[in-house]
């Protein structure tokens, strides 16, 4: 089998050409489909052709036919189940069976890892994630319009779900945390995240006993907080790290917690910067920083994000506040 794609004049008759073509040279169309490209089309056929006929040989067909900017390249009998059905599967394999959302992607526009990386001419795919990094595909073929599309589609269908890949489980191609906003898809990861730290860590950050199991209705709040938003840091599959970022009384304030088995790790530090960018996407000139008087660790990494603050205490609280003038915005993604 292969899979021939051509562009074609959007004209009566020419799919016509190529299927009298096709049927004299013994050439069987078992599947096609059609992606619109104004003022033209790209076509794409999946063809069975006799033992013995070479992808240039199909090519030639082709453009004998009327077809332009030609690519023919091997599949198989996968090909042959319906597009959107595909790309519902490959939603459930993401979310249910935990594969990573990139090779799924991958198998989906039919990505050839080995040919693509030593082919010159390569078309990108820049996919855009909720926390702002981009996932970039690479092949040979060039994507369509409809193929960007869809595959854009998938990756935000998996993030508005509370899955932001390829973190799903650790790996040696993305060895750092990832910081993102949270979803209500988070509340049983963030509540977990609270029943793993100590009552000394959960004081720090809330200044006040805190109660645990935690309520529903609680840790609703901490996730999709009113008047701001809630950023985390995800490992594999746990949240090990949580902030708010909300407004009160005209400024903007932020408070973390990073779990007992997490700290002295950098994610504080992680979460400051990502809160200061955030904060300046909303118009903030100043970020206060709110932790419990008795620590230090908050200082230390306000610090290390390289920041110059204003440090007061307010009662059992300290308030840090950072000047948002020289901090480089961070969009919602």
């Amino acid at each position: 089998m292969w899979r021939v794609r051509t562009t074609l004049s959007d004209r009566p008759g020419l799919l016509a050409r190529i299927a009298t073509a096709c049927g004299e040279a013994d050439i069987n169309i078992v599947a096609m489909q059609v992606f619109r490209v104004r003022p033209d089309v790209i076509d794409e056929f999946v063809v069975e052709a006799p033992d013995g006929r070479t992808e240039l040989q199909v090519a030639d067909l082709f453009v004998a036919a009327g077809g332009t900017h030609v690519s023919v390249t091997r599949t198989d009998e996968d090909s042959l189940t319906d597009g959107p059905t595909r790309y519902l599967e490959a939603v459930h394999r993401v979310l249910e069976d935990g594969e990573d959302v990139e090779t799924v992607l991958h198998d989906l526009l039919d990505v050839d890892l080995p040919d693509v990386a030593d082919y010159s001419g390569h078309d990108v795919l820049d996919l855009q994630r909720r926390n702002g990094s981009a996932l970039r595909i690479s092949r040979a073929v060039p994507f369509t319009p409809v193929e960007r599309a869809r595959a854009q589609a998938l990756l935000s269908l998996v993030n508005d779900a509370g899955v932001d890949v390829p973190l799903l489980e650790p790996s040696p191609r993305h060895p750092l945390p990832l910081v993102r906003q949270a979803t209500l898809a988070d509340i049983e990861a963030v509540a977990a995240l609270h029943s793993r730290c100590s009552v000394e860590t959960l004081y720090t950050r809330y200044q006040v006993p805190l109660r645990m199991p935690m309520t529903t209705r609680l840790v609703r709040r901490l996730v999709v907080p009113e008047g701001g938003l809630a950023l985390v840091v995800q490992v594999g599959l746990d949240l090990v790290a949580h902030g708010v970022l909300e407004q009160q009384d005209g400024a903007w304030v932020f408070q973390l917690l990073v779990e007992d088995a997490w700290q002295n790790r950098g994610l504080g530090t992680l979460l400051v910067r990502h809160a200061a960018g955030r904060a300046k996407a909303l118009g903030a000139d100043e970020l206060v920083l709110v932790s419990a008087g008795t620590s230090d660790t908050m200082l230390r990494a306000v610090g290390s994000a390289g920041f110059v603050a204003r440090v007061e205490r307010h009662d059992v609280a300290v308030h840090i506040t950072v000047p948002l003038h020289g901090v480089r915005a961070i969009e919602a993604g």
